[in-house]
């Protein structure tokens, strides 16, 4: 092979999988996530100054987008992974239309909505250039990126469209176009059995890097809540104990999804996958926003009590969050030493996530350290039960060997 062609690789389907090879997470992929943290944050900033019903929506909305710009990538990169100069040439050209993402972030659902949008569209263009690069150089994939590319121009048309409304029905015809988007690999899950099987290590591993991402608004969230006070020349004892429980939140909320989500990978079955992939979604639009409900109650110290707008956000957000950790266990394959019980642990999380819902939804005069004490008692119980089944034994099955252990990701391969 030609120096040239070594340097410009055609797109040829990945099957390490099927030789048993584990894919490390690419230096290149690292950098492109970066840019998703000014992303994340633009939109968290947004929803801390809008705990409305509306301030709500908009950012599941955008987040809802902002994800699957990222998760299309993701998969591109496990499915056609080169080390040619395409595909950097790619990654910057996705790189740039994302940074637009934070641009318009803030307000994309409202002054800066073209803009929003249209960085939008040309992220998702660049990811279909992609598809239909593959499916000129690989036929089996050929009718998947053609549904790709089908729903692509759909979600576009709407948007266009959208240019000439206002208001509420611009919101629902964006909103309909994403989510015309997120729908359309559901209809390739036929011509996806023909593929090789998604990777046990690199794929479950990506998702967990950027769950950490998203975790760690929870850290800026305490940070962002503590400087409000300082500016106001408040920041006390009772603040800063806050702020330690704020931490405490976010620290937990790694816990258990490291514990319970990350060392494993879905089932290997695609459409099993691809729920996986929603509800990681899910998952991770709520732990976004307990973040945010982190800041805004650790300021609320300052009048001595929690407004209802970040009560409701920041305990609907945990119990979500709760929800969607306890979903995922289901799609996730299990090895004959697997620790867990396959039906208790997902209950324990949907019991706490009940329990924190019902407590926290009350008016009972909530202060802020109150509420986090009480956030951080339903957190622990499934961290607890994760403890017990790793390091003492107790649980659905035979006590997991060391290179399993928790806290770890992309180290464990589905059988």
């Amino acid at each position: 092979m030609s120096a040239s062609l070594r340097a410009w690789q055609r797109a040829e389907l990945r099957t390490d999988e099927e030789f048993d090879r584990e894919r490390p997470v690419s230096s290149l992929e690292l950098f492109f996530d970066l840019v998703f943290v000014v992303v994340i944050s633009r939109l968290a900033h947004h929803l801390a100054g809008h705990l409305d019903g509306a301030g709500v929506v908009t950012f599941a909305v955008q987040f809802l987008a902002v994800f699957w710009v990222w998760n299309s990538f993701a998969y591109y990169t496990e499915r056609f992974e080169s080390d040619g100069l395409e595909n950097r040439l790619f990654t910057f050209l996705a790189i740039v239309p994302v940074a637009g993402l934070a641009v318009f972030g803030e307000e994309g659902i409202g002054a800066t909505y073209v803009g929003f949008a249209l960085a939008y569209l040309l992220a998702r263009g660049v990811n279909q250039a992609g598809w239909v690069r593959a499916g000129a150089h690989v036929p089996v994939f050929r009718p998947i990126a053609a549904r790709f590319v089908t729903g692509y121009a759909t979600s576009t048309a709407i948007i266009l469209a959208s240019f000439a409304a206002t208001g509420t029905t611009r919101v629902v015809m964006f909103t309909g176009a994403v989510l015309v988007d997120i729908a359309t690999p559901y209809f390739t899950v036929k011509q996806q059995s023909a593929l090789p099987r998604l990777s046990t290590s690199k794929f479950p591993e990506r998702f967990s890097l950027f769950t950490m991402i998203v975790l760690g608004e929870s850290v800026v969230g305490v940070i962002v809540g503590l400087s409000e006070l300082e500016d106001q020349r408040v920041l006390d004892g009772a603040g800063i104990a806050a702020g330690v429980l704020g931490l405490g939140i976010g620290f937990s909320l790694w816990w258990i999804y490291s514990d319970f989500v990350a060392r494993r990978a879905p089932k290997p079955v695609f459409v099993t996958a691809l729920f996986w992939v929603y509800l990681h979604l899910a998952t991770l639009t709520a732990i976004t926003a307990t973040g945010v409900g982190v800041s805004i109650a650790i300021a609320d110290t300052a009048i001595g009590s929690l407004s209802d707008s970040s009560r409701f956000l920041l305990v609907g957000s945990v119990m979500l969050g709760l929800v969607g950790v306890a979903a995922l266990e289901t799609t996730l394959a299990r090895d004959d030493d697997e620790p867990t019980h396959p039906r208790l642990s997902p209950a324990l999380k949907l019991g706490m996530a009940g329990l924190v819902g019902m407590l926290g939804l009350l008016d009972l005069g909530w202060s802020t350290h109150v509420l986090f004490a009480v956030l951080l008692a339903g957190l622990a119980v499934p961290m607890a039960y994760g403890a017990a089944v790793w390091f003492g034994g107790f649980g659905g099955g035979r006590t997991a060997p060391a290179t399993r252990s928790p806290g770890t990701s992309g180290s464990t391969r589905a059988r």
